[in-house]
């Protein structure tokens, strides 16, 4: 067995990397220029997003209210380009926009590295993801 310096360890190579962060970041590059320019990439939610004139509050605490709109969000989420995934775009609209960013950051991910979707297929791959929140549940549900 291959092992490392430290027992029990084995060296692992990261071979390619994709992101979407909010700031308008749509790559590493672009996410090491925010950091180096000391950008903020905090903006207010849309009152498109929530009916943010209903749910204000002056006064911080107030259960089920909120008194600011701050937040990093992620742009052009509406990007989305089903049938390459073989997704129907009706479908496509039925999805987390998470969901869809995962499936297009994956497969960005793996064209940085050079590898073939096929020559890694049944290999010893593995893929990370980083995905928070739920508003596009509570959105869906919502409508219902």
């Amino acid at each position: 067995m291959n092992r490392s310096t430290r027992e029990g360890y084995e060296p692992i190579a990261i071979v390619g990397a994709a992101c979407r962060l909010p700031g308008n970041v749509a790559s590493l590059d672009d996410y090491w220029s925010l950091l180096r320019n000391g950008r903020d990439a905090v903006t207010e939610i849309s009152p498109e997003r929530f009916a943010t004139e209903h749910w204000w509050h002056p006064r911080p605490g107030t259960p089920g209210r909120s008194y600011t709109w701050a937040a990093g969000v992620v742009s052009d989420v509406d990007q989305f380009d089903p049938e390459f995934f073989g997704i129907s775009p009706r479908e496509a609209t039925q999805m987390d926009p998470q969901h869809r960013l995962l499936l297009e950051l994956a497969w960005e991910a793996l064209e940085l590295s050079g590898q073939k979707p096929s020559s890694i297929s049944g290999s010893n791959c593995g893929v990370y993801v980083g995905i928070s929140a739920t508003d596009y549940m509570q959105l869906s549900f919502d409508k219902s």
